[in-house]
């Protein structure tokens, strides 16, 4: 009897440790399996994983809130879900874009455009992983001043810039345009133009153009009649040396057809007269790339450097005349001259204009993406935006805005 105890013993110790055996060799398939999956990029549960490069994950949609509108417009002009980063063709576009508040937990960023800000609709708590942005593209001088003014808004409330400005988180200048040289790429120019960059090559063969046969001198388009940079007590003076057609609300002549117009300023104008509304750091608008797409030379006034903007000798800068009169002087020196005239276009073989390209949309997505940023806080957004509060502040009354330090 004892023999046979000490059978069944060891039969069922074999037994267990075959178990054993077969079980380990089942989970170590299993993890093969799995390991497999990992290195060819396959999908489980519809989850990415690590690609076969081994270097990165396969990045998961980030999703992207409006909060707002702007000036009414719900999608920003940029639109609506996935699609709008695909016709982008951004480097990163795994990203979706919504106005749905019930996406508000899962959203990674959350744009607040200022200009349409209800301080009695704020979000109630803000996730870690979230990031809050200030989105404005007028001038501080025309920006609503009480969410500037808000404690609640104005300190710790934002962790990113998406404006005009070259020192914005995300340089958003899509709707204003860029002048880009053909020997580089808009993305290798984005997201802040280099002045280096705004260079040319002499043309050896004279370039076939219908500028000589223009009969006008200058155009101006403008509706905004009284402004910060005082563009319009500049004009008025000018006016009274040389002929310059102004159209719109703060003229006598109209052109209602937007496509028509800007054809005239082809056929008809030898200038075009893009003069700021305010004199703020990078706020050069769409009036100079409309001159330039439109083969007219920009008469431009601003309060920047427009050699970080634009082409050499492409442009007419105001801050090089010491008058209105020592300019229109000049004006009508290049009317008289057509090769001295042509020589502002000598650009054109070596620059493109472009318009609305979409990259700060694209550029917003892929900062969504990057899990290794530091975290950011704009601890006052007033001090940020009103950089230069003697020549561009907040517009409220004719009281100047005061910053705390």
């Amino acid at each position: 009897m004892a023999l046979l105890s000490d059978f069944w013993k060891h039969t069922f110790l074999v037994m267990f440790l075959f178990g054993f055996v077969v079980l380990f060799v089942t989970y170590a398939f299993v993890l093969q399996l799995d390991a497999n999956e990992i290195k060819h990029g396959i999908q489980k549960n519809g989850v990415p994983n690590i690609d076969n490069n081994r270097e990165r994950i396969v990045p998961a949609f980030k999703t992207i809130l409006y909060w707002n509108d702007f000036f009414g417009i719900k999608n920003f002009t940029f639109g609506f879900g996935h699609q709008p980063f695909n016709d982008a063709q951004c480097p990163t576009s795994s990203c979706e874009i919504t106005n749905d508040r019930s996406q508000f937990n899962r959203s990674q960023v959350v744009i607040f455009s200022i200009q349409n800000m209800n301080l009695t609709d704020l979000p109630s708590h803000r996730f870690p992983h979230q990031r809050f942005v200030f989105f404005e593209m007028e001038s501080p001088v025309n920006t609503d001043p009480l969410p500037m003014l808000d404690e609640r808004t104005r300190f710790g409330f934002f962790n990113w810039t998406m404006t005009y400005r070259l020192d914005s988180d995300i340089v958003n200048r899509d709707s204003y345009g860029f002048i880009v040289p053909r020997r580089l790429t808009l993305a290798s120019m984005y997201p802040i133009p280099h002045s280096g960059d705004m260079t040319f090559v002499e043309r050896k063969h004279p370039l076939s153009s219908k500028t000589s046969s223009k009969k006008k001198l200058a155009a101006w388009f403008v509706s905004n009649c009284v402004t910060s940079s005082q563009r319009e007590d500049y004009v008025e003076e000018l006016r009274q040396y040389v002929p310059v057609d102004i159209y719109g609300k703060c003229g006598n002549m109209a052109c209602t057809d937007r496509t028509q117009c800007r054809e005239m300023i082809r056929t008809d104008y030898k200038f075009y007269i893009g003069f700021e509304n305010s004199l703020c750091d990078d706020y050069v608008t769409e009036k100079l790339t409309t001159a330039l797409l439109f083969d007219a030379v920009p008469i431009v006034m601003g309060g920047v450097d427009y050699t970080r903007f634009a082409p050499p000798h492409s442009f007419i800068d105001v801050n090089d005349f010491g008058s209105p009169k020592q300019l229109a002087n000049y004006l009508l020196l290049l009317n008289e001259s057509n090769s001295l005239y042509e020589r502002y276009f000598d650009w054109k073989q070596n620059f493109d204009v472009h318009l609305n390209t979409k990259q700060g949309w694209c550029h917003l997505c892929k900062l969504a993406h990057d899990d290794e940023l530091s975290s950011k806080m704009y601890e006052d957004i007033l001090e940020w935006w009103v950089n230069d509060p003697q020549n561009c502040n907040l517009n409220v009354g004719d009281t100047p805005i005061q910053r705390t330090h």
